[in-house]
């Protein structure tokens, strides 16, 4: 069954979808920022505190109870991680938004034409959004296995 594209809805859906993927991008690039400044930090503190140990045994207790702590630490957010995989959630958010946003520059490139957007032009462009979505569902469900 052939649909004829409202050009008004569909720059109206895409617009929600890309303050959506913009949103999200943002939320995962910043756990993905945390995860990886986190584990460096706590990995680098560990390694001090293992140090200290070896060096002032008496202060082994506390330093070998901190430098415990923090190694069980980063294998949990490390866990965390490698279930959620933010980074790999971020790339796929970002390129989903470059690719809503070049459908975007399209659409309104075609409205200021002298032609103006044919009802053809209007179901090739809702044709490309329905394939950005898909694509990009297949993705999410490619890292979220």
């Amino acid at each position: 069954m052939k649909i004829n594209i409202n050009i008004e809805e569909l720059k109206k859906d895409v617009d929600e979808r890309k303050k959506w993927a913009r949103d999200y991008r943002d939320d995962v690039k910043r756990k993905s920022s945390y995860v990886a400044v986190y584990m460096g930090i706590v990995s680098a503190i560990t390694t001090v505190c293992i140090g200290i140990v070896a060096f002032l045994p008496q202060s082994s207790t506390i330093f070998g109870i901190i430098s415990l702590v923090s190694s069980a630490s980063v294998t949990v957010v490390a866990a965390w991680d490698g279930i959620f995989r933010h980074k790999k959630l971020w790339v796929t958010s970002a390129m989903m938004l470059d690719a809503l946003m070049e459908l975007d520059t399209d659409i309104r490139h075609a409205e200021k034409s002298s032609s103006g957007i044919t009802q053809n032009q209007t179901n090739k462009f809702y044709s490309r959004y329905k394939q950005i979505m898909k694509d990009y569902n297949k993705k999410w469900y490619v890292i979220r296995e």
